[in-house]
C-alpha cells in the first residue's frame, strides 16, 4: 500500500515537473495572424424603443463568412496582448435579404498554456482568447436608397488552440461564441427611436501565424 503511494506522489510530481517546464518556455517574439472567420446558428434580434414602448423581433442568420487580420505579444508564460480588425459578412434568412458588412476593431488577451511537443522544434498552446471591441455595420438607411454606419461594440470568448513551429510558421483553430451590438436612432411616425441590433452566433475560425 505504502508502495502504491509513493509510486503515485513520484508520477504526481513528474507531472507537475513537466507541465511547469513546458509553461516556462520563454517566447515573446511579436507574431502576426490571419483568419478565415465563419458564424454558424446566429440569431439576430432588434429591439426598436420610443416614448410608445418597445418593439422586438428576431431572426435566424444564414452562415457568416469573412476574415480577421491579427497582431498579438506575449508578455508572460500564460498571458498574450493583441490587437485584430475583423471584416464580417451577414444576411439573416428572411426573403429577399442581402448581406450586410460589418468591420470591427477589438483589443484582446489570450490565456494560453505552452507545450514543448518536439524538443526546441513544435509547440502547441491551447488558450482562451477573449476580445472586445468597436464594430461598425453598414446598412441600408431609412430611404433605402443608400447606406449609413451603425456604430456598436462586440466581444467574444474563443477557445482555440495554436500550434508553433521553431521556423516561427504556424496555425490556429478557434470554436466559440461571437456576439455584437450596433444601434441607430430614427423617426418612426413622427416620434424618435432608438434601434438596436444585437447579433449572437457559434464563431469558428480558422487561421495562420508567424513569429517574427
Amino acid at each position: 500500500m505504502i508502495s502504491r503511494a509513493l509510486a503515485c506522489l513520484v508520477l504526481l510530481s513528474t507531472f507537475v515537473a513537466s507541465a511547469g517546464a513546458a509553461q516556462s518556455i520563454s517566447d515573446r517574439s511579436p507574431r502576426l495572424a490571419g483568419n478565415l472567420a465563419l458564424g454558424f446558428a446566429g440569431e439576430l434580434d432588434s429591439h426598436a424603443r420610443s416614448r410608445l414602448g418597445t418593439l422586438r423581433s428576431e431572426v435566424d442568420l444564414e452562415p457568416s463568412i469573412g476574415f480577421d487580420a491579427r497582431g498579438e505579444l506575449p508578455v508572460l508564460d500564460f498571458l498574450v496582448i493583441g490587437g485584430w480588425f475583423q471584416f464580417l459578412s451577414v444576411e439573416n434568412e428572411a426573403s429577399g435579404s442581402e448581406r450586410e458588412e460589418t468591420f470591427s476593431f477589438d483589443a484582446f488577451v489570450r490565456l494560453r498554456w505552452v507545450f514543448e511537443v518536439i524538443a526546441r522544434t513544435l509547440y502547441i498552446e491551447p488558450y482562451v482568447l477573449l476580445p472586445i471591441g468597436f464594430t461598425m455595420a453598414v446598412l441600408p438607411d431609412a430611404s433605402g436608397s443608400g447606406d449609413e454606419v451603425w456604430p456598436g461594440w462586440n466581444t467574444a470568448v474563443l477557445p482555440g488552440v495554436q500550434v508553433l513551429h521553431e521556423s516561427g510558421f504556424g496555425g490556429y483553430f478557434e470554436l466559440g461564441w461571437r456576439h455584437a451590438e450596433v444601434y441607430q436612432e430614427r423617426s418612426v411616425l413622427g416620434t424618435s427611436t432608438d434601434i438596436s441590433l444585437i447579433l449572437n452566433e457559434l464563431a469558428l475560425n480558422l487561421g495562420f501565424v508567424y513569429a517574427l
